[in-house]
């Protein structure tokens, strides 16, 4: 890694209220440069290997957890018991296709949303589960740029 592409994952990990030393940085760098973005924990400790970094599978764990907890990465929901992560770490949609386990990233308007999940439903009354997340709002003083994100109404 080089030593500008190694300050900029330290600055983006202190700017997320995260040490910039240490396991942390190359992680980082490991998850953003993986071809795909929706990886389990043993799909990511088969990169890290790979890559040298010696981690044992529980620190490992940890780290990712801090990562998502702190807003770099995201936790995807799933039908299965492996936790997935999300190294894309702005808000976006997913569709989840159950019978072939693959998940698509939607960076699409909420009205191209709502429009694909009609014609789903339409299309396959019965067999499509609609599940809205509201995301956690990030630690306060983790992201000075973010506009606070309001609360949803309810009835």
């Amino acid at each position: 890694m080089s030593h500008a592409v190694d300050a900029a994952f330290r600055e983006e990990l202190r700017n997320a209220g995260l040490t910039g030393h240490g396991v942390l940085p190359r992680l980082l760098a490991l998850l953003r440069a993986a071809p795909e973005t929706h990886l389990t924990l043993a799909e990511v400790a088969d990169i890290a290997a790979e890559s040298g970094l010696a981690v044992t599978l529980a620190d490992l764990a940890r780290q990712m957890e801090a990562l998502a907890d702190h807003g770099l990465i995201s936790r995807l929901p799933t039908t299965t018991a492996d936790l997935v992560f999300d190294t894309v770490a702005e808000p976006h949609s997913h569709l989840f296709y159950e019978q072939a386990g693959q998940i698509i990233d939607l960076h699409v308007s909420s009205e191209t949303l709502l429009a694909m999940i009609r014609q789903a439903l339409a299309e396959r009354p019965g067999g499509v589960e609609v599940l809205v997340r509201y995301r956690r709002d990030p630690p306060a003083g983790t992201n000075p740029e973010a506009e606070p994100r309001r609360q949803p109404e309810h009835p």
